[in-house]
């Protein structure tokens, strides 16, 4: 048995898909706080269980005669994910789970811009002196978080960003699933840390050309300060935390911290990492 924690969002919705995919619904548990929003998924053959990270009893019921758990990182402040992941930790040993899987992020030290780096880092530092196997997959950027700018560019023929010609490898919640599945069913996996980065890194100046390309229309890309998204954030209704720790990932992208490229993805997905072109083509 299989549990993902945090099951019903963007992520947890790819990461049910590529296992009904591989044959692997009657293997896993979708652990959810509200199981009504996943009722669909039990046609599906899924398992869908109620768990909170705020409850470490309803996580040690969900995780009950699992092998290993899927913990998708939480939502909160720095000091309320770490404590989220450590329930959902503590509450996976007490369950006998033999191996965590978690989704951390690209370059989690707290010395990072982006500010919601320190729980990856305290995360990553509890799962190795857990005593339970663990499989750590950092993420990078979505192609996904730059939804909204990119249809605004395809209308408006300005792609703002933050330090237009810093590059990211950028990927997309298919391969962060596709990752996951090979992860879990793979071998050779146990006390691992992987880089789910995109075998190419695209600038914002270059994404904005090749938007171009594929709209035929012209498109620039526009360096804005990072004090900008926050403000549109705000203007947004979120949260202060929220505006500030988004405006904080966008500072870090703008810096160059998640350039990096990496040959993960096609390690455990067993196949290559979407590309801007594939990606961008649904704006076309």
């Amino acid at each position: 048995m299989i549990v993902i924690t945090a099951a019903s969002g963007k992520l947890g919705a790819a990461l049910a898909d590529a296992f009904k995919a591989k044959g692997l619904a009657g293997q896993v548990r979708l652990a959810v706080r509200s199981p009504a929003k996943l009722a669909a998924r039990k046609a599906e053959g899924f398992d869908v269980a109620a768990a909170d990270y705020d409850d470490p009893a309803s996580l040690r019921t969900a995780f009950a005669g699992a092998e290993i758990a899927v913990i998708i990182s939480g939502m909160g402040t720095n000091d309320i994910r770490t404590a989220q992941h450590h329930n959902a930790i503590e509450a996976a040993k007490a369950a006998g789970v033999t191996r965590i899987v978690y989704t951390s992020a690209t370059n989690p030290v707290s010395t990072s811009r982006f500010d919601w780096a320190k729980a990856h880092e305290a995360t990553e530092a509890e799962l190795k002196a857990s005593g339970i196997a663990y499989t750590i997959l950092r993420d990078n950027s979505y192609f996904a978080n730059n939804d909204p700018l990119f249809a605004n560019a395809k209308a408006s023929g300005v792609l703002p960003f933050t330090g237009i010609d810093a590059k990211v490898a950028y990927v997309s919640h298919e391969d962060v699933a596709d990752s996951i599945v090979g992860a879990v069913t793979g071998s050779g996996h146990a006390n691992r840390t992987y880089e789910i980065a995109g075998g190419e890194a695209w600038s914002a100046v270059e994404l904005a050309a090749l938007l171009s390309e594929l709209t035929g229309k012209e498109i620039k890309a526009l360096d804005v300060p990072v004090a900008a998204f926050e403000e549109q954030f705000r203007s947004m209704g979120l949260p202060e935390w929220v505006a500030t720790g988004v405006g904080s990932f966008y500072a870090a992208l703008g810096a160059g911290e998640y350039a990096a490229t990496s040959e993960d993805v096609g390690r455990l997905a067993g196949r290559p990492s979407t590309s801007a072109r594939a990606y961008l083509k649904a704006f076309a």
